[in-house]
């Protein structure tokens, strides 16, 4: 009995890669019309946030499934490095810079890292502080609903 090639041993090897490139290509084409949307509408802000607003805002209406775009997205997570090259390059092209400079650019880098990280924490900690707050309220309802 022959195989059909849909069937075939490669074409199963293969299918989650198409799959993941079909997803990956879904996002570029979301970051590529909030360019265009960017440029068309004079916004001002990066192509990325309003791509990343768009991507959202379609996943919570249900436009577009969590499935679709997620073995595409964590793909691209799994590579992040390989999209930082390009700033690799940069440093090498602009050696002269850094040397003048690249005390303060790392100063500022660091400071800046850590006052996200910083920031990020008393987040993440004003959060738990009102979830917690709620779920005291929210018990305390109830116990007086029952009583």
């Amino acid at each position: 009995m022959k195989s059909s090639p849909l069937t075939s041993p490669l074409a199963a090897r293969l299918r989650p890669h198409a799959s993941r490139l079909g997803q990956s290509l879904l996002l570029v084409l979301a970051f590529g019309a909030a360019e265009g949307l960017t440029a068309l509408l004079h916004l001002p802000l990066a192509p990325g946030v309003v791509g990343l607003l768009a991507v959202l805002g379609l996943l919570l209406t249900g436009i577009v499934k969590v499935e679709w775009i997620k073995g595409g997205a964590n793909w691209m997570l799994n590579e992040l490095v390989l999209f930082f090259i390009p700033s690799v390059v940069a440093v090498v092209k602009y050696f002269d810079l850094f040397r003048r400079v690249g005390v303060q650019l790392v100063l500022a880098i660091a400071l800046g890292t850590l006052l996200v990280m910083a920031a990020t924490a008393l987040a993440v900690h004003a959060g738990r502080h009102l979830e917690d707050r709620l779920a005291r309220r929210g018990q305390r309802q109830a116990d007086a609903k029952t009583a």
